[in-house]
């Protein structure tokens, strides 16, 4: 980057970051990014704390937060180290609970196409079958022992 006395402008920081000018646009409109000096030209001008919000924004995001969370998180920043890692501890907690939620679903979501796929319909025998559009997606995917168990 062109830096001159820590400065940057938007295509720089865009650059050394990865996000793009839309998206560093979008957080300071969401509060995420504090709003930029200008240049007499009046392009933006950022600093170098505004270089490391942006990565700190990214990392947070790969964690699974949310734009929402992360400006919790950023607020309570203000307030000190404390809090702010109460905050993301609680976070943080809240996501593994929501993770482990939603990979059960995805695995149920596994193993019922692991069942049509054990069940596919040919083409000769669909013909022969009524279904709206695809006869693959229609069927029914069996229960197998131990779901038929959970289901009575």
């Amino acid at each position: 980057m062109a830096k001159e006395n820590n400065r940057f402008q938007i295509g720089e920081i865009a650059k050394e970051t990865g996000a793009s000018i839309d998206t560093i646009r979008y957080y300071e409109k969401l509060g995420l990014l504090a709003k930029p000096a200008r240049s007499e030209g009046g392009f933006r001008i950022y600093s170098k704390a505004m270089v490391d919000r942006l990565r700190f924004v990214k990392k947070a995001k790969s964690l699974g937060l949310t734009l929402k969370e992360i400006r919790g998180i950023v607020q309570c920043s203000d307030e000190g180290l404390r809090p702010c890692c109460d905050l993301v501890r609680k976070l943080f907690e809240k996501k593994i609970t929501e993770f482990e939620t939603r990979i059960k679903e995805l695995q149920k979501m596994r193993r019922n196409l692991v069942s049509l796929l054990s069940q596919w319909v040919s083409s000769k025998e669909a013909r022969n079958r009524p279904f709206a559009v695809c006869p693959q997606i229609e069927t029914k995917p069996k229960k197998r022992g131990r779901e038929k168990m959970r289901s009575l």
